[in-house]
């Protein structure tokens, strides 16, 4: 592919915001996204890698480097391939200490940034791994799907356009709710160990079977009751929403999500939060308010190591002192057809998203559904939490849910 038509993206805000979690390979601690596939089956390393190579074609940011200088980043699709590796051990799905596939650094700089680790065992788990700076969940579900296409001898999905969040319409600062400071915590919060505080998370999946159409409000109505507790008090919850649907013609694997900011009552039910969620979204909040404010802009102007430092240090403050701005965030990937991710070598059973570390929320829920059931994975900082209450929480959470109608 000659110079000049090499994929570009320029970087937008939330990219550099993720960028500066970590862009280096030997930086610990990167908003890394997760999808993993579990089924029976292996495939051979050369097909895998095969079915990439076609995917870069249409998915050009998936070999995506960070390239440019000061005020003018961008993306450029001139780095390698996607990694491909096959580990032969055993591994249940679940959480383990020291999981040699999980939350590992990735390189803005020199590339990959998207990788793709088979675990071989008695099951066998397919791990699509990307930098958040990249794409988002959206993003990472049409990679791994595209993947499929390609093993299957489909035409892969082409993602071309170059459209980021600075393009899309301005939100509606009136349906801005004003800002919660100190929001309660699902959970009672651990001491904090000021000389050690742990920027790692720990993750618990649940399982739930059957098909469930409320399983997002389910899940919103759980979390803000374990905040609640006894009290009458209002809880602010957080849903990631797609701002694809502002623009449908453009088929992008940029970071498109905006917050829709949910205020739940203990009255509150699923049918009342349907009709909040919809009027949030017809009041258009999660529309972006300030990415092409002058401040937004001059944080390009930042060298992005100086960045980290300060993402780092705002951090280690968060922790410390934890104050946050939702008591919960839970994010619905959505439904899929299972099948769409198994070919002849591979037979898929279920796939679920590990979400990145929370930073501005105490807890982080994602859920992804199939024809089987739907998956959520709970994700809390490691400072915030001792193992034996996120086993609690994960419970107590898992009894609510099945209780609600």
């Amino acid at each position: 592919m000659e110079r000049s038509q090499v994929f570009r993206r320029r970087l937008s805000l939330a990219d550099l915001i993720y960028a500066a979690s970590g862009y280096r390979e030997d930086d610990q601690n990167q908003l890394v996204s997760q999808l993993i596939i579990e089924g029976e089956g292996e495939l051979p390393e050369s097909t895998l890698q095969q079915a990439v190579v076609n995917v870069a074609i249409a998915n050009p940011a998936v070999r995506s480097r960070l390239r440019g200088y000061w005020g003018v980043k961008f993306w450029s699709a001139s780095g390698p391939q996607p990694r491909i590796r096959t580990i032969y051990q055993e591994w249940d799905g679940h959480f383990h200490n020291g999981l040699s596939f999980i939350d590992k650094p990735l390189d803005l700089i020199i590339g990959p940034v998207a990788e793709i680790i088979q675990v071989v065992g008695t099951k066998t788990f397919l791990v699509f791994r990307i930098h958040h700076a990249v794409t988002d969940g959206v993003g990472l579900m049409d990679f791994a799907r595209n993947v499929f296409h390609a093993l299957n001898a489909k035409e892969p999905e082409k993602f071309l356009s170059t459209l980021t969040v600075e393009k899309m319409p301005p939100g509606n600062l009136k349906a801005m709710p004003p800002k919660v400071c100190d929001a309660a915590t699902p959970f009672p919060l651990e001491p904090a160990n000021l000389s050690t505080v742990d920027r790692s998370r720990v993750w618990n999946r649940l399982t739930i079977p059957g098909s469930d159409a409320k399983i997002l409000l389910k899940t919103i109505l759980a979390i803000a009751d374990l905040a609640r507790g006894e009290s009458e008090q209002s809880i602010r919850i957080h849903v990631p929403a797609s701002l694809r649907r502002h623009a449908p013609e453009e088929k992008t694997s940029a970071n498109l999500v905006g917050m829709v900011r949910l205020d739940v009552e203990k009255n509150d039910d699923c049918r009342s939060l349907v009709r909040k969620f919809n009027a949030r979204l017809e009041e258009k909040q999660e529309l972006p308010i300030a990415v092409n404010s002058l401040t937004s802009k001059l944080m390009f102007w930042i060298p992005l190591r100086l960045l980290q430092k300060l993402e780092r240090a705002s951090v280690q403050k968060l922790l410390k002192q934890p104050r946050f701005t939702c008591s919960g965030t839970a994010s619905y990937i959505g439904k899929v057809d299972i099948n769409e991710f198994s070919c002849v070598a591979f037979s898929a059973h279920s796939l679920f998203g590990i979400p990145v570390t929370p930073l501005g929320s105490p807890l982080m829920a994602v859920l992804i559904s199939n024809q089987n059931g739907t998956e959520i994975v709970l994700t809390v900082n490691r400072t915030l939490i001792s193992d034996d209450s996120m086993k609690n929480l994960s419970e107590k959470f898992a009894n609510r849910v099945h209780a609600y109608k």
